[in-house]
């Protein structure tokens, strides 16, 4: 399709949109052996069945899925077990997609995020923040729905404006995001 001849799924970075929740390395054990268990799940059923919270499950099997362990199949909303190397991945070059990624989780490990009001709307919530990057401090704001999807967004710095979201979000975006989802 033309999606994917000119790239546009790759350079509108949609999974930078989706939502992640932070996962230790034992609870993603633990996702990833309930699913061998069964082979194919559904993130909902793997939740009700060990207890976890939906996005805890999505992340974890994210993880797997980065690592080449784990396939999603969008048709049947359930992923599987398929292991596409016998060597393992050098995880320490596939833990972020892209540059911006890994700018925002270290905004985060420096401490130069701030979260600002958080206002709770019937289908969405909206959070403000900034973050300083090389002494300037960009204004951001996002709109999370229900399923915790990046809905909407804006930031100060350049990326921001040239790009809007077409080319997914900016690093202040992303260290906003990740910064709130720890203080939920």
């Amino acid at each position: 399709s033309g999606w994917s001849a000119n790239d546009w799924s790759a350079s509108a970075n949609f999974d930078l949109m989706s939502p992640r929740a932070e996962v230790d390395s034992m609870t993603s054990k633990k996702v990833f052996d309930a699913l061998t268990r069964n082979h194919v799940e559904s993130s909902q059923s793997l939740a009700t069945r060990l207890g976890l919270d939906k996005p805890i499950i999505e992340s974890a099997l994210g993880i797997y899925a980065q690592q080449g362990r784990v396939l999603y199949d969008m048709n049947k909303e359930t992923y599987r077990v398929r292991e596409l190397s016998g060597d393992p991945l050098p995880m320490d070059k596939l833990q972020f997609t892209n540059e911006r990624e890994e700018k925002a989780s270290n905004f985060v490990l420096a401490n130069l995020v701030t979260m600002g009001k958080v206002y709770q709307q019937e289908e969405s919530i909206q959070i403000k923040g900034s973050v300083l990057d090389n002494a300037k401090t960009y204004s951001t704001m996002l709109v999370i729905d229900n399923e915790m999807k990046l809905k909407d967004a804006s930031c100060t710095c350049w990326y921001f404006g040239q790009n809007k979201l077409h080319k997914g979000p900016c690093e202040h975006i992303l260290a906003t995001r990740i910064m709130w989802s720890r203080g939920k």
